[in-house]
């Protein structure tokens, strides 16, 4: 339950995080915005940068945290606590392949959904 919930806080941490990068990059293009909307652009066609800006961002991201992840794997848990505590079942590498897609795709829509719902205050006319 512990670990769920600190699981929980961090996708409200980074979906925060991704607000605030996303309002800032809104705010500093309001121009821009300003001027798609002035020659009829939707809202679809306005939000796509966005999205796409903050989809891209996770992606790069994500490989990164994998490799993370699977360096503190390696040195934490295989080497440090594993041969120390031989009663616990610590993560195998089987459950590692199965949950890094999980956690990039997740990511990504995360990311995209934070983006998507933060733009809805610059897109008003």
């Amino acid at each position: 339950m512990i670990a769920l919930s600190v699981a929980v806080a961090m996708l409200v941490v980074t979906a925060l995080l991704v607000v605030n990068t996303i309002r800032v990059a809104a705010h500093a293009r309001r121009r821009e915005v300003g001027i798609m909307r002035l020659v009829g652009a939707s809202n679809f066609m306005i939000r796509m940068p966005f999205l796409l800006e903050a989809a891209v961002s996770a992606a790069i991201g994500g490989p990164d945290r994998g490799g993370r992840h699977r360096r503190a794997k390696v040195f934490l848990i295989d080497e440090v606590l594993a041969p120390s505590y031989q009663f616990t079942a610590f993560v195998s590498w089987d459950q590692v392949i199965v949950i890094l897609p999980i956690i990039f795709f997740t990511g990504i829509v995360i990311a995209m959904i934070a983006a998507g719902l933060t733009l809805r205050r610059y897109l008003k006319v």
